[in-house]
């Protein structure tokens, strides 16, 4: 044989190049005989090497154990061109791969498989532009970088012709090397306020599409200019029916009505959702970018919507007084709690009021509401129904803890102060009456043997279950051996009084997995629902839109439009613009808070321990809702070592322990509010040192180990 290649490195392209240069098929003998020695050092690793060709579908085997290789992919390599909004590699359509975030320009290798190119390899990316904070540094200026995934320092390669210390900038990249990126200043970031500054670079860094490419003006005209005022053929006509939406004050796009009334020992609660499939067609241009956004991405003031602002805020949003397409849950609620039945059908529906959490809260504490009568009744009605859906929450052992938010009050573009969220009981009944709606959806799809996207959220990761374990422990509190959400909801409500509460929910929230879209069913750990999917924002959400398709299709008998690959590849898609439009709500959040706590620089202030780290202490501003860093090099002239298991830095020499939900005193040294950093010094801890007992065994011994030293 031409080919040397025994004793060499056996891998799947050694064995490729073996097997074609022999006619594309060879036994294991065969194979053996090139690659292993006579001691049969490398069999081993022969077959594994085979065993992962064949699950790759690179091999494949008869039944007399021959070998043959798969080669009927042509693989090709290029550059990435853009047609429309096709990404295409010499000619030939990619097929989108979500996770690769391609761009025009980079250099990739695909198989071509189906006329369509797969990419199996990227070899080298276009030039790119991140967004950061200028930094002049003497002769040697550098831009800290924003970008989602790149946090570090881009060296400058010419000193930028724009730009002042602190502004933001746009860098090309031009390089690498050891330490890191190198590029070039191309532009200062635009924005008359501090807000705009901080929506345009998030917006930027994290590629959040927010211009509509060509051909959806014409799919917007096309649309019509309002709902007809009477019942088309097929939907049920609910316009008497007093439907009403609960809403935030701030609220433009309402996807979803309720309605209820007494019905027998139980109540009849109805939920109408907009119905956005009535007008985004799967495949046209309206739904190809809504696939691509994922989601409506909510920002301080403004909003990138998931649809145009004719279908999200008009045509599809549910306002008082006009008709409008739903899609209805109906179910009957017992006084247990628990849907006892329900069914899915089309209606045309009119609001009959748009409220607000605050007026309906206001409303169960004893302030009148000016509304019809029916909408008073429903609302009454509403109220117990909560209340037996709260018994049967409880009852199954869902997480239930208000979270620690916070919202921002806005003056010019800057934040003026910050002010907790409070979650009234209209929160929590418009929140119990769309999980139901979304449980009866999954069980609806199922039944039907029909696909859709589970909303899935797994077991907690062992490892973190165990410094959660840990941390309950320091605090006095048992956390279970086996962990379920009614075992978590239990340790949390023996803390809930505590003013470091919020700690161990935050520290809970970390310890779980994050939810998910996909269409195979894992349930959902935190609302302990056996199954969960999304159903009722189809406005701001694709998941949605996805499952509202496939509930039109089971009512209308037809077969469900998507297969569970591609729905597969759908949910890993939005899952990934979920997380996309959290980082930059929580980025911009941050930013605001940061640059208001930068007015009291050189201040002091009350704080609480809210992470600790090997390199020092996150502490949370009082008041503030955001944190800054103590650096270990701040805490004195004492050798503080990380204790994980207890939360806690301790001194070597004072014992004196710095651990989670202490109490402070800091001064705010420096803060740089694009990057989120507030740096803080130490003023008075509520740090604890070792018993006094046990520090005068310690100095005793030490006494006792010099005078034996003396001795000898």
């Amino acid at each position: 044989m031409d080919l040397d290649l025994t004793h060499r490195k056996i891998t799947a392209a050694s064995v490729s190049a073996l097997m074609r240069a022999s006619g594309n098929s060879m036994t294991f003998v065969e194979l053996k005989a090139e690659f292993v020695d006579k001691a049969g050092r490398q069999a081993r690793e022969l077959k594994q090497v085979l065993r992962g060709m064949l699950r790759n579908g690179d091999l494949e085997q008869d039944e007399a154990g021959r070998w043959y290789l798969v080669e009927t992919a042509e693989v090709i390599e290029g550059i990435v061109t853009q047609e429309g909004k096709s990404l295409r590699l010499n000619g030939i359509e990619i097929e989108r791969d979500r996770n690769l975030h391609l761009r025009v320009g980079d250099s990739i290798k695909a198989r071509v498989v189906d006329d369509k190119a797969q990419v199996t390899d990227v070899l080298s990316r276009s030039d790119r532009i991140l967004v950061g904070e200028l930094v002049w540094h003497g002769a040697y200026p550098y831009v800290e970088s924003l970008a989602a995934d790149y946090r570090g320092k881009v060296q400058l390669i010419t000193k930028p012709d724009a730009g002042r210390n602190g502004d933001l900038v746009r860098v090309e990249i031009t390089g690498e090397d050891r330490a890191g990126y190198t590029g070039r200043v191309i532009g200062v970031v635009q924005g008359e306020t501090l807000l705009e500054r901080a929506i345009r670079t998030q917006i930027d860094t994290l590629h959040i599409p927010e211009t509509w490419p060509p051909g959806m003006d014409d799919a917007v005209a096309a649309l019509p200019k309002s709902v007809a005022n009477r019942v088309p053929k097929g939907r049920k006509d609910l316009r008497d029916m007093p439907l009403i939406t609960i809403d935030g004050e701030t609220a433009k796009d309402f996807d979803d009505a309720v309605s209820c009334e007494k019905d027998g020992r139980g109540w009849r609660l109805v939920v109408a959702i907009a119905d956005v499939g009535h007008y985004v067609k799967q495949g046209g241009a309206l739904d190809m970018e809504a696939a691509d956004r994922g989601n409506s991405v909510y920002l301080p003031g403004t909003v990138v919507p998931m649809l145009p602002e004719a279908l999200s805020n008009e045509l599809c949003s549910l306002k008082p007084q006009v008709p409008r397409m739903a899609i209805v849950c109906d179910m009957h609620v017992a006084s247990t709690g628990r849907v006892k039945e329900f069914e899915f059908y089309e209606a045309i529906i009119r609001s009959w009021q748009r409220l607000t959490y605050t007026k309906v809260g206001a409303l169960f504490d004893g302030t009148p509401l000016d509304v019809e009568d029916e909408v008073l009744a429903s609302l009454d009605a509403l109220h117990r129904c909560y209340h037996a859906l709260m018994r049967a929450r409880e009852g199954r052992g869902a997480l239930d803890f208000d979270s620690h938010e916070s919202q921002l009050e806005l003056k010019d573009g800057r934040a003026v102060a910050v002010h907790p969220v409070k979650r009234n009981d209209a929160h929590r009944l418009i929140e119990e009456a769309m999980i139901s709606a979304n449980v009866c959806a999954a069980e609806f799809i199922e039944k039907s043997d029909a696909l859709g996207l589970y909303r899935v959220h797994g077991v907690p990761d062992v490892l973190k279950v165990q410094v959660l374990r840990n941390s309950f422990a320091m605090a006095g509190v048992h956390l279970d051996k086996e962990i379920t959400p009614s075992t978590v909801q239990a340790a949390l409500a023996q803390i809930a009084d505590r003013p470091d509460a919020w700690i161990f929910q935050m520290m809970t929230l970390r310890s779980m997995q994050q939810a998910v879209y996909q269409p195979s069913n894992i349930g959902h750990f935190g609302l302990a629902l056996s199954h969960y999917m999304h159903f009722t924002s189809p406005i701001r959400r694709y998941a949605d839109l996805i499952v509202h398709r496939a509930i039109k299709a089971v009512l209308h008998g037809k077969k469900v439009p998507l297969d569970e690959h591609t729905l597969a590849d759908i949910g890993v898609h939005i899952s990934f613009t979920e997380r996309r439009a959290e980082s930059a709500e929580r980025a911009v959040d941050s930013w605001l808070k940061c640059d208001l706590v930068g007015e009291h620089v050189g201040e002091e202030m009350s704080g609480r321990v809210g992470g600790v780290t090997e390199f020092g202490l996150f502490i949370e501003l009082e008041g503030f809702y955001v944190q800054g860093l103590v650096h270990i090099s701040e805490l004195g002239q004492d050798y503080y070592r990380y204790q994980p298991h207890a939360m806690a830095l301790v001194g070597d020499r004072s014992g004196q322990a710095f651990r989670l939900g202490d109490a402070v005193r800091v001064r705010i040294r420096e803060v740089r509010p694009a990057l989120g950093r507030i740096d803080l010094e130490l003023v008075q801890s509520g740090g604890k040192r070792k018993e006094k007992k046990k520090d005068d065994k310690e100095r005793s011994d030490r006494r006792e180990v010099r005078g034996r030293r003396g001795r000898r």
